[in-house]
């Protein structure tokens, strides 16, 4: 999968923890992205059946899109409650978390994990 789609997947999980309907352009909004890149991910989210959007635009996630954006969420969490435990401010932590989450290997990420709990 790539960075840049599991971006747009998390956009989309944080989007449906507050919302109950979520489209392309509430999407675009929450990254500061067009409309057009949005179309493009999301079409490519579709294809690699991660999601798939209602006749109203809702957007759903597949068993296969709620299971990575559950994942990008356990690794968003970890990180930011690492950081947070080092003494930076919760919300610098969210936004480095995410970051680490997306640019990280899994190997890396299991690592740390291995290291945190060991």
């Amino acid at each position: 999968m790539s960075k840049s789609l599991d971006r747009y997947l998390y956009a989309v999980r944080t989007l449906k923890e507050k919302y109950l309907c979520v489209r392309a352009i509430d999407v675009a909004h929450y990254l500061g992205f067009s409309k057009a890149s949005v179309s493009i991910a999301i079409r490519q989210m579709k294809e690699r059946g991660l999601i798939e959007a209602e006749p109203d635009g809702n957007l759903q996630f597949t068993e296969l899109g709620k299971n990575r954006s559950d994942l990008l969420g356990s690794r968003v969490c970890f990180f930011q409650q690492l950081l947070t435990d080092a003494g930076v401010d919760p919300s610098q932590a969210l936004q480095d978390a995410i970051s680490f989450s997306w640019e990280m290997s899994e190997a890396s990420f299991e690592a740390f994990r291995a290291m945190r709990t060991g």
